[in-house]
């Protein structure tokens, strides 16, 4: 491609797999509801994306606009439902009852690449690379541009891997070997936009409920009902690369990462830049994975993110391997706090599979309030987490009750090798630089900086 190109509301995607989805995106004029959704996607055969085709280049400066998304990757099986708003109001109240499964028996590659420079990364867009062998995902997006009002949704009962007594359509386990060398070259690239971020991945298996607002200048409660996650991994897991190239990141909520995980389950809220209160609610949710991978087991090897300064508030670089991870997190950057609120929490975690972790960070200043970067590796973690970062009104997160479980068992030897180099100069408030590694930890933690 030549010349100058400006990407607004659009996506490109290269990926290879077995995939179910149910899209409901904002559109003028439509209107759409869906009663209940059922969900299954099995893949037993090699999936490869890579080579002469599989890589999207940028040969001059280009800027990606407000919800906009770059991926390269291939996937096993896929089970997702997504309601995506930008730039305007929901296209649908909601969904029913929501089961889903998804099954992955065989090896997943990919070397595709992502090259792109000279720009800046509008509010709510992503750069990502990838590879994962099963993933159920239900995911609520509102991106706000010149009209950020969203109205109310209303979600039912998520089963994702057949946990509860009601039953879903099959598991949600990855037996297959995944593996991801694909890289991303952003050098002169800034993520600018509020939210925006860059990832680079591999992941056996993935369930994972999301609630994403963005620039948002009116949100309706958003109410889910139970949340049950079951998740399984016991193929290898290998995330190994050149490196990782980006510019600064000065939008707040900003990220670049590069990890691999085994198993994980996942609840997240997230409120960026919101001039409105973000007042989701769930109903019980009840977490169980597992991570038995044997041999090497989960490695990110040769991680390296070269970043420039994180001046965005809450804005974040990290490398991490993970074996087995199920966590509820609500977060608030930048906004008028959000108010999530969670019924009960029941978190369960186990790995016995090795964990490896090799990275190198090397930033400019960490001048962005809550701003960090960090490397990790973990065997096995169930995590409770609120953050309030840069708010215009602190935000107030509600649980009723938290039960975490997290074991990491023999077979499971947790190794971590990194190193962080941070430009000189002063930080900003709440700022964080870490190097870690963990067999087991269960936590809840509530944060705010200003």
């Amino acid at each position: 491609m030549t010349g100058e190109h400006k990407m607004t509301r659009k996506y490109i995607y290269l990926m290879a797999g077995v995939a179910t989805a149910a899209l409901l995106a904002g559109a003028p004029g439509a209107f759409a509801q869906v009663a209940n959704v059922t969900q299954s996607a099995t893949n037993n055969d090699t999936v490869i994306n890579g080579g002469t085709t599989g890589n999207i280049t940028f040969t001059s400066p280009s800027s990606l606009g407000i919800g906009s998304s770059m991926s390269v990757g291939a996937s096993g099986a896929v089970s997702s439902t997504s309601i995506t708003a930008i730039n305007q109001g929901y296209n649908t109240a909601g969904l029913g009852t929501v089961l889903q499964g998804a099954v992955n028996n065989a090896s997943v590659t990919n070397t595709g690449t992502l090259a792109i420079g000279g720009g800046s990364n509008g509010t709510g867009s992503s750069m990502s690379i990838g590879a994962s062998g099963a993933v159920g995902a239900v995911s609520i997006t509102a991106t706000g541009g010149t009209n950020g009002t969203f109205g109310t949704l209303s979600v039912g009962h998520i089963d994702q891997g057949s946990l509860s007594a009601t039953g879903g359509p099959q598991a949600l386990s990855n037996s297959g070997a995944i593996t991801n060398t694909g890289t991303i070259n952003a050098s002169t690239q800034t993520l600018g936009g509020n939210g925006s971020s860059a990832s680079m991945s591999a992941n056996g298996a993935i369930g994972q409920v999301s609630v994403n607002t963005v620039n948002a200048v009116s949100v309706g409660a958003i109410t889910f009902g139970a949340v049950d996650q079951k998740v399984s991994n016991t193929g290898l897991i290998s995330n190994t690369n050149s490196g990782f190239h980006i510019g600064d990141l000065s939008g707040n909520g900003a990220s670049a990462s590069v990890s691999a995980t085994g198993a994980a389950a996942s609840v997240s809220v997230a409120s960026i830049s919101n001039s409105a209160t973000d007042d989701s609610s769930f109903g019980a949710i009840t977490q169980q994975v597992t991570n038995s991978a044997a041999g090497n087991g989960v490695k990110n090897i040769g991680g390296t993110i070269d970043a420039g300064n994180l001046t965005g508030a809450g804005a974040g670089v990290s490398i991490g391997a993970t074996g087995s991870m199920a966590s509820v997190s609500a977060t608030s950057i930048g906004s008028v706090g959000a108010s999530p609120t969670f019924t009960s929490i029941s978190s369960t975690s186990t790995n016995s599979g090795k964990v490896d972790n090799t990275g190198i960070i090397t930033a400019g200043l960490l001048t962005g309030n809550g701003s960090s970067a960090s490397i990790s590796s973990t065997g096995a973690a169930s995590s409770f987490s609120s953050s309030s970062i840069a708010d215009a009104t602190v935000s107030n997160v509600a649980a009723t009750g938290i039960t975490q479980v997290s074991t990491n068992n023999a077979g499971g030897n947790v190794t971590n090798n990194g190193s962080i180099t941070i430009a000189a100069g002063s930080t900003g408030i709440g700022t964080s630089a870490s190097i870690s590694a963990l067999g087991a930890g269960s936590f809840v933690a509530f944060r705010s900086v200003k």
